[in-house]
């Protein structure tokens, strides 16, 4: 193995107010006539997909449509506004208005629904499509008719004070932001004080809790980032509170900081571990903080997604109705980082999280230009979106194979300069599963010292008897690890785990090279 320079980042990057005033930036207003050619592709290609052609939008407007999804198409419409856009949008926001459960008694008090039918009776769409609305309010009330703009005035009201009553926690990222900003916003504008009181305290508690260990307790979550980074926007350009907007603006230089430094751009990939994630890699999926990057980038042979409409979770794209109309703004010294890759670095970082475990999880994660690796120690909850530990490297033929330890609450993993060390968390585990993908890869190419995954070698090390090599069923890897992209096959490695083990010593450790 080479011998690397590492930059060491004990990552609680501390950046002043002050600092985070007085950067460089770059920033971004847009309209559709100023998008580049790379933009105006991935819009226009949204808008087609969502409205293909020779159909109504009464056509797209199902039962069993997103109405989140239908939202955005409506804001999209709105941003671009050509014939029809405007009328379109109307009839649009006209089907999601009426979608609304207003009876203060519930639990879902304000809250739209996720469709007509199977709706999922989801809280979170009080913040989703309520922040979508005040963009369209803030921005298009002049394309709209007067019963629309009343009724959005109406259901913003109503998502608001739903949001005060359920109250989310601050370390529910994405959402407590996005909430914090729905009842501050409806709170001045429509002159209720309670909201607007509830969401500014809410906004301390946030941004407090962030200035403890510079993080979020979403950390490194490739989908939810991207909707951090909505939410953190919608506190920089739409807020009343002169306080709030001067908080978005540190938090976005903050926040950027931390994403580039755990990005690769030689990967396309954010390093590992995921407290939330659901997928691999995010070539193959559309994760929301791909998008920003690919927006931020303007170039497609650097865009951390897929070029297709067909790509897994397409749908995340209409994020880029809310990314359009809020702009970017992002230190330039980060926008750099997020096309050429520097420097070998690791990162050490504490993330206050209340998942099943330590109320303080720690992350470990090192970064090289060809392959990186990381984990969490301290996280019990049983969640197929979190990765506990994972590799990442390219291929011989440019593709990206990758190691996952599954976030089964069984395990605890910690990486440094050469090694990745999995150790056993729960007393009760009998089996540790590893799974690997690689092109060709084959079951022969298992040793019991050495994984041969050309150009990558990995050189495995335990006491543990291992009791499989296998492939299988990669349909059941998308629902059971929550892995959207397809593959052709995936290897299980399964070992034996006595049950006397001691658990200070790893179960297996893993020493990657090319």
């Amino acid at each position: 193995m080479k011998t690397l320079a590492l930059t060491l980042f004990l990552f609680t990057i501390g950046v002043s107010p002050l600092l985070a005033q007085t950067e460089a930036l770059h920033t971004q207003k847009y309209t559709y006539e100023t998008l580049s050619p790379y933009q105006k592709q991935l819009f226009d290609d949204f808008l087609a997909d969502e409205i293909p052609a020779g159909k109504k939008v009464a056509d797209v407007l199902t039962n069993r449509a997103s109405l989140r999804n239908k939202t955005r198409l409506a804001e999209a419409l709105l941003f671009r506004n050509h014939s029809g856009d405007k009328e379109n949008a109307a009839e649009i926001l006209s089907w999601i208005l009426k979608n609304q459960y207003r009876d203060e008694s519930t639990k879902i008090y304000g809250i739209w629904k996720t469709s007509i039918d199977g709706d999922n009776l989801d809280q979170n769409w009080r913040e989703f499509i309520g922040c979508d609305l005040i963009i369209i309010r803030k921005k298009y009330s002049h394309l709209l008719p007067d019963d629309i703009r009343k009724e959005i005035e109406v259901g913003l009201t109503h998502a608001a004070k739903g949001a005060l009553k359920r109250n989310v926690a601050p370390d529910y990222t994405n959402i407590s932001i996005m909430s914090s900003f729905l009842m501050e916003y409806v709170g001045t504008e429509f002159q209720i004080d309670e909201l607007r009181q509830a969401g500014l305290k809410k906004a301390h508690d946030i941004f407090n809790l962030y200035q403890r260990h510079h993080t979020f307790s979403e950390y490194n979550s490739p989908t939810y980032y991207g909707v951090t980074l909505v939410a953190i926007a919608l506190w920089r350009e739409l807020a009343f509170s002169p306080e709030l907007k001067q908080m978005g603006q540190i938090l976005e230089r903050e926040f950027w900081h931390e994403a580039t430094t755990s990005y690769n751009p030689n990967l396309k990939n954010m390093v590992g571990p995921y407290f939330r994630g659901y997928g691999m890699d995010m070539r193959k999926y559309l994760s929301i903080m791909g998008i920003w990057i690919a927006i931020a980038v303007d170039n497609e042979k650097q865009a951390p997604i897929p070029p297709t409409t067909e790509a897994p979770k397409y749908g995340e794209m209409g994020n880029l109705a809310p990314i359009f109309n809020l702009g970017l703004s992002i230190p330039k010294a980060d926008l750099a980082a997020l096309k050429v890759f520097t420097n070998s670095h690791l990162i050490s970082q504490k993330v206050p999280n209340n998942y099943v475990g330590d109320t303080l999880k720690q992350v470990t994660a090192l970064i090289n230009r060809d392959w990186m690796m990381g984990g969490i120690w301290g996280n019990r909850r049983v969640w197929n979106q979190i990765k506990t530990g994972t590799i990442h490297w390219k291929t011989a033929n440019g593709d990206i194979g990758w190691l996952l330890v599954p976030g089964n609450g069984q395990t605890n993993v910690k990486v440094n300069v050469t090694t990745l060390s999995v150790y056993r968390a729960d007393p009760k585990a009998t089996t540790l599963d590893l799974y690997v993908y690689a092109p060709n890869a084959a079951i022969g190419a298992f040793s019991e010292a050495s994984w041969t995954l050309s150009p990558m070698m990995l050189r495995p090390q335990t006491t543990l008897k291992r009791i499989a090599v296998e492939q299988v069923d990669p349909k059941s890897i998308q629902k059971d690890l929550a892995v959207a992209e397809a593959y052709p096959t995936i290897i299980r490695v399964r070992y034996e785990i006595p049950a006397d083990w001691d658990q200070t010593k790893p179960l297996l450790e893993i020493s990657p090279s090319n």
